[in-house]
């Protein structure tokens, strides 16, 4: 259905043209699901686009190479044949798809507009086609949903309205970039299905986009790896996880946090990073990364070549893949025979963070009458943080971690309940007061873009707490945080360089060097990691871990996946809807789930198998208007008339075991 023949991009620049994707050869049949996988910049998403020829719109052009869509050369066509084949014969699911939908227009009137351009039917026709695809896609009431805004919608409805506006007119085939990233889980899972089912349905060719490798696994035929532009491993997926031929997918492999694999030890993690488009090193491009390298892969550039039923850019894949060590299973093993265990909570009872009874509610409405209803974000919490451990807070968007978060830093006043640090009290405490317990108390922020001012230089932005807290001269001000860039694994000259002069992975550790500036007992890590590729993802948290076991911190760590919470927490609490759920065990909680949600949690984990997993029916509910009784109940597969009745309270099950169930799963 699809072919492309030896595709090259450019990009114009200031500085002349620039090669974005070279030689790329790709076809995908009817039917097939073909995902492409690799680190940002590595040129998935410029490939996606060029298939539609949208590259143009961007100062790109193709100049080389043909893409032939059943017969039809992209390359070549005009723009009235593109526009017959754009949504009609090949549509796109975008990364983003709060910026894909115009915030002035409906979302039927969206939907609509792409089934009249190219199906030619009747306005009513068509709204009644968009209700139908709503429904298809798992809204409900769609009959309100198409009258509604995009920024009426929840991320996961935006996801899957676009899907509904994708397959709008049944195309043969579908183009999705990143649909899957930034959702919660559930949402995850259920977007899977909802692909895989279409895919079957219209006998739709399918390209994936992702950089997840565990969705990969359970949507794609065939996985398609790229690095710095090129191809460099192209198999089946069984072929790939089974046994890697690249180096490089091996290390993405090897990077990924393993539910099996316990959360003691480091992470294995690619060293350096993606090379520069406009500074590539010769001869193989992995190379510079590349622990198997030699003077061959230095001076000449391997081709894809058939190996062993599938194709690899490889010079040494024949002989890599027989070394005993190779497979990855069989490392694992061996890794984990030497991890040396740290177990700091276990022994050290001393409470950090005494959380009492705290709350958080906003008032709905604004005037002079007060708000009757509010948004319980956080409902009576309560939980302690021992000093050394790491403490991991999971749930889906909405459940209220990040607020919890704040609240717990004071950045949030509470509407009830107390934070004790060390046994101090801190709400109510006035700026002055509260200025001694921010040294002590920080947070790593979830988008390394956005969190530094762009306007300083990285010396500056780490600085920027010295100066505020500590008495010290320029010269022990430089020295510091010359010290701090060494520390993160940065070099001591850049501390005159700006961030957008940093891959995300580098500004994220300029944000953990301010976090530890002022030598804090606690870090609050919000997401911290989740906008990164999975090999930059295991370098910074390695580098946390180490941090931890060198300075003795104590983190709190928000996250939604679920593996690396896992891999670095001690202990895990569960949210719901504002409330605790479970709390236990890193690794007790995931072999063992307690609570309901806290399985459909790790059951909605995308890990290619096809074994029997829980569900939850539909969205979480508003927390404007909460569910009474357990506010889980609504999507509860074992929900009973007491559920609805009686709130659960948050109680001991198990010795450090708790959970706010009538019914615990739970087998003692």
């Amino acid at each position: 259905m699809l072919d492309i023949n030896k595709l090259n991009i450019e990009f114009k620049t200031k500085t002349g043209l620039l090669t974005a994707v070279s030689e790329l050869n790709l076809s995908i049949k009817a039917g097939e699901a073909v995902c492409l996988v690799g680190e940002s910049g590595s040129g998935k998403t410029i490939t996606s686009k060029a298939i539609m020829r949208l590259i143009e719109y961007e100062n790109g052009r193709i100049s080389n190479g043909d893409i032939t869509f059943q017969g039809t050369n992209l390359t070549s066509s005009d723009e009235k044949m593109l526009q017959h084949i754009r949504g009609k014969k090949i549509a796109m699911i975008f990364q983003e798809p709060l910026s894909a939908f115009d915030p002035v227009f409906t979302i039927g009137y969206q939907i609509t507009e792409m089934i009249r351009k190219h199906q030619k039917t009747s306005q009513k026709a068509a709204w009644q086609k968009g209700i139908e695809l709503l429904k298809k896609v798992g809204i409900s009431e769609p009959e309100h949903r198409m009258k509604q805004y995009p920024n009426e919608f929840s991320g996961g409805m935006l996801q899957r309205a676009m899907i509904a506006m994708a397959i709008s007119c049944e195309p043969d085939l579908l183009i999705a970039d990143e649909p899957t990233t930034a959702l919660d889980v559930t949402i995850q899972q259920q977007i899977v299905e909802l692909l895989n089912s279409l895919k079957n349905e219209f006998n739709m060719g399918l390209l994936l986009i992702t950089h997840d490798l565990g969705i990969a696994a359970e949507l794609a035929d065939r996985i398609v790896v790229m690095y710095a532009g090129e191809i460099i491993e192209d198999a089946t997926v069984s072929q790939l996880f089974q046994t890697p031929h690249h180096p490089y997918t091996r290390g993405l492999l090897k990077s990924i946090p393993r539910m099996d694999s316990g959360s003691a030890g480091k992470l294995y993690s690619i060293d350096g990073s993606i090379p520069s488009l406009n500074d590539l090193p010769n001869g193989c491009l992995f190379h510079p990364r590349c622990p198997f390298s030699t003077e061959k892969c230095k001076r000449v550039r391997p081709k894809l070549e058939k190996i062993n039923d599938r194709y690899s850019a490889c010079y040494y894949a024949e002989d890599l893949v027989t070394r005993p060590d190779w497979r990855l299973s069989q490392q694992l093993q061996e890794e984990k025979q030497e991890e040396e265990i740290i177990e700091n909570f276990k022994h050290n009872k001393e409470i950090l963070l005494d959380i009492q009874h705290i709350s958080k509610h906003y008032p709905i409405g604004s005037g002079l009458k007060f708000a009757k209803k509010q948004v319980k974000a956080v409902d009576d919490v309560s939980f302690s943080i021992i000093r050394g451990e790491t403490f991991g807070l999971v749930g889906e968007s909405g459940s209220g971690k990040s607020t919890l978060g704040r609240a717990i830093l004071q950045l949030e006043k509470l509407s009830g309940g107390e934070v004790l640090y060390n046994g101090s009290p801190l709400s109510g405490l006035n700026s002055r007061k509260m200025g001694k317990y921010r040294k002590e108390m920080q947070m790593i922020f979830q988008d390394p873009y956005s969190s530094v001012n762009s306007r300083l230089k990285i010396g500056e932005i780490i600085a920027e707490p010295l100066k505020w807290h500590l008495k010290l001269s320029k010269q022990e001000i430089q020295e510091t945080v010359e010290e701090l860039l060494e520390k993160v694994g940065l070099k001591r000259e850049w501390i005159t360089r700006y961030p957008h002069e940093f891959s995300g992975g580098q500004r994220q550790r300029i944000g953990i060097a301010r976090a530890i500036a002022l030598n804090p007992s606690f870090i609050l890590a919000d997401e911290a990691v989740s906008a990164l590729d999975v090999s930059v993802q295991a370098q910074i948290i390695n580098l946390m871990q180490d941090l931890q076991k060198k300075m003795g911190l104590t983190y709190l760590f928000i996250g939604h996946d679920l593996g690396v919470v896992q891999h670095v927490s001690d202990r895990i609490g569960v949210m719901y809807l504002g409330k605790l759920v479970e709390i236990a065990p890193s690794e007790a909680i995931f072999e063992n789930p307690a609570h309901p949600y806290t399985r459909v949690l790790i059951d909605s984990i995308p890990d290619g198998k096809t074994k029997q997993k829980f569900q939850a029916k539909g969205e979480i509910p508003s927390p404007a208007n909460p569910p009474s009784g357990c506010r889980f109940r609504t999507r509860c597969p074992f929900a009973t008339e007491k559920c609805g009745e009686e709130e659960p309270a948050l109680k001991e099950i198990q010795q450090n075991r708790f959970t706010a169930c009538h019914y615990p799963l739970l087998i003692t």
